[in-house]
C-alpha cells in the first residue's frame, strides 16, 4: 500500500479517485458486516491506498463480532455515533462514521469541521456530537453527496440507510460526475490523478 487517505488527501487526491474511495470503503464495510463483524473505528488513517489508488480498510485493533460486542466505548471521537456513548449500538456505527469520513472525502482536505475545532476536550465534543452537531456544509457540496452525509450521520441509527442503499447513491453520484465537470470546489486548484507517494521514516 502506497499511503493512507489522510496523507492522499492532503497531498491533493482529485475528486473522481476520491469518490471510487468512498464506494470501495463501503464495498470493505459490506463485507465485514457481511461476516458478523463490526469495525467500529471507520476514519482517514485506517483507509489506505494502493499504487492505483483503490481502498482497502485496515486497523481492526476494535473490530468485533456483533453479537459478542461488550458495549465497550470505542474509536475515534469526531468519527464515534452518539449511541457508542451509551454503550448499547451496533453496526450502524460504521454507517455513521462513514458519513464523517465521507464529509473529508468531499471536502478535499483534512482540516477539522469547524464545529469539532471549536471543542477543547473530547468530553466537549462528545457533548456537542450527543446534542446533534454535526461537519458544517461547505459551499461546493452538491445535494446529493450532503444529503447522503445527513443521512448517515442521523443521530437515530434506526434512520441510517443500508450500506446497499449507501453504494447505490455513490454510484449515482460517480456516474454523474464522469459526465460532467466536479463543482468548483471540489479538486480546488489541483487536478492530479497519478498516486502521491509519501516518504516515511524507517
Amino acid at each position: 500500500m502506497v499511503c493512507d487517505l489522510y496523507a492522499a488527501i492532503k497531498n491533493g487526491l482529485d475528486w473522481m479517485a476520491r469518490l471510487q474511495v468512498a464506494i470501495d470503503v463501503i464495498h470493505g464495510i459490506r463485507y465485514l458486516h457481511g461476516q458478523g463483524l463490526v469495525h467500529r473505528d471507520i476514519k482517514l488513517k485506517n483507509v489506505l491506498l494502493d499504487n492505483k489508488n483503490r481502498a482497502k480498510i485496515t486497523d481492526l485493533g476494535f473490530c468485533k463480532p456483533e453479537a459478542m460486542m461488550s458495549g465497550s466505548i470505542v474509536g475515534t471521537p469526531i468519527h464515534m455515533a452518539p449511541e457508542l456513548f451509551s454503550g448499547r449500538y451496533d453496526g450502524m456505527v460504521d454507517v455513521y462514521a462513514f458519513g464523517i469520513l465521507f464529509w473529508y472525502i468531499c471536502a478535499g482536505h483534512v482540516r477539522l469541521p469547524y464545529v469539532f475545532e471549536q471543542c477543547q476536550s473530547k468530553d466537549q465534543l462528545w457533548t456537542v456530537v450527543k446534542k446533534g452537531a454535526r461537519p458544517e456544509r461547505l459551499p461546493h457540496f452538491d445535494d446529493d453527496c450532503w444529503s447522503l452525509m445527513e443521512q448517515c450521520w442521523n443521530g437515530d441509527p434506526t434512520l441510517r440507510p443500508l450500506l446497499g442503499n449507501v453504494e447505490e447513491e455513490l454510484n449515482k453520484v460517480q456516474e454523474h460526475y464522469r459526465v460532467s465537470q466536479p463543482p468548483a470546489g471540489y479538486d480546488k486548484t489541483f487536478m492530479r490523478t497519478k498516486v502521491v507517494k509519501i516518504k516515511t521514516k524507517n
